[in-house]
């Protein structure tokens, strides 16, 4: 069982930052949530939650579900003509792995390291970043 602990990820920038998202909460479905608190607005704080789900008698299947969820805050005014930062938009992005009970450690890493390779393939960045389909 992996440690409570901050996890660090890389951002797309031409030099990337490092990201570092604190433990935050978990809850009782067993979500653990993470956020990256260095913009000091809490609305908007950059948000990763990680959940584990083990076979049950109706599944025998685990279920692990990942989201970031990336905030837009900008500075507003209220009714009351004061200035408060709200959230404009949020992207988000979330991934989801279903793992047999009966599959082998190494039929687990392949699942996770291709998508993982998924993610970094041409085709695959192209239609990400430029909002571009196949044809």
């Amino acid at each position: 069982m992996p440690q409570n602990q901050s996890i660090v990820i890389k951002d797309g920038a031409s030099t990337p930052v490092n990201h570092t998202y604190m433990p935050s909460k978990i809850d009782s479905n067993n979500v653990a949530t993470f956020q990256e608190r260095v913009s000091g607005v809490p609305v908007g704080y950059p948000t990763l939650t990680w959940s584990l789900r083990a076979p049950s008698p109706q599944s025998a299947t685990y279920k692990m579900v990942g989201k970031l969820t990336l905030p837009k805050v900008v500075s507003a005014t209220d009714s009351s003509g004061v200035p408060v930062m709200r959230v404009d938009y949020t992207n988000i992005g979330t991934i989801e792995l279903v793992v047999s009970s009966r599959s082998t450690k190494q039929e687990r890493t392949d699942l996770r390291a291709q998508l993982q390779s998924l993610l970094a393939a041409p085709a695959i960045v192209t239609s990400a970043d430029d909002l571009e389909s196949f044809w």
